[in-house]
C-alpha cells in the first residue's frame, strides 16, 4: 500500500466525521476527537479490507488519543459504562472464540468507545446489522461455506459509527 493511500484514507476518514460533527453543530474538542477517530477508521479500513488486520501502531495511539480528548471533554459514566462492558464482552468471545471475532476487532471497539461519547453499543450493533445484510445474500447464493470465510469488520463498524452518530 503506499503512503498516497494512506494519506488519503485518513483524510476521507477524518473529513467524514469532521464533517458530521459540525453538521451537528459539536463543539471544538468533540471535533478534534472525531478528526482522530475518522482518520483512523479511514487506515483501519484499508488495512483490513486488504489485510484482513487492525494494526496496533494505529487503532492503539488512536484510541489514546480519543480517551484523552473524552477525558478532557468530560465523559459520561453511563455511557462509559455501556461501553465497557460491550468491549468486556467482545473481549471474551475474542478469547473463547477466536475464530468468529478478531483481537484486531476488539481493539476497533475500545476505540469507538474511546472516540463514540456514547454511541459505541449503537455503532456496534448498527455495524453488525450492516455485515448481515451483507453476509445473508452471500450465505444465499453460496451457501454456508461462506461462513466460515473472514469479512473485514472495520468497514462495517465504521458506517455504524456514522449511523449511530446521526441516531
Amino acid at each position: 500500500m503506499t503512503s498516497r493511500t494512506h494519506i488519503l484514507a485518513a483524510v476521507a476518514g477524518a473529513l467524514v466525521f469532521l464533517a458530521l460533527g459540525a453538521s451537528l453543530a459539536l463543539d471544538a474538542l468533540t471535533l478534534a476527537r472525531f478528526a482522530v477517530l475518522g482518520g483512523a477508521l479511514g487506515l483501519l479500513v484499508v488495512y483490513d479490507v486488504r489485510e484482513h488486520r487492525i494494526p496496533n501502531r494505529i487503532v492503539l495511539p488512536a484510541a489514546g488519543v480519543c480517551a484523552v480528548l473524552s477525558l478532557i471533554g468530560g465523559v459520561r459514566l453511563g455511557h462509559l459504562l455501556a461501553g465497557v462492558v460491550l468491549f468486556l464482552a467482545l473481549l471474551v468471545i475474542a478469547l473463547v472464540l477466536p475464530r468468529t471475532l478478531g483481537m484486531g476487532d476488539v481493539k476497533l471497539v475500545l476505540l469507538l468507545l474511546c472516540g463514540l461519547d456514547g454511541a459505541t453499543t449503537r455503532a456496534v450493533i448498527f455495524g453488525i446489522a450492516l455485515l448481515a445484510l451483507l453476509a445473508v445474500p452471500l450465505v444465499l447464493r453460496r451457501g454456508r461455506a461462506v461462513l466460515g470465510s473472514a469479512l473485514p469488520l472495520a468497514p462495517f463498524l465504521t458506517a455504524g459509527s456514522l449511523l449511530a452518530l446521526l441516531r
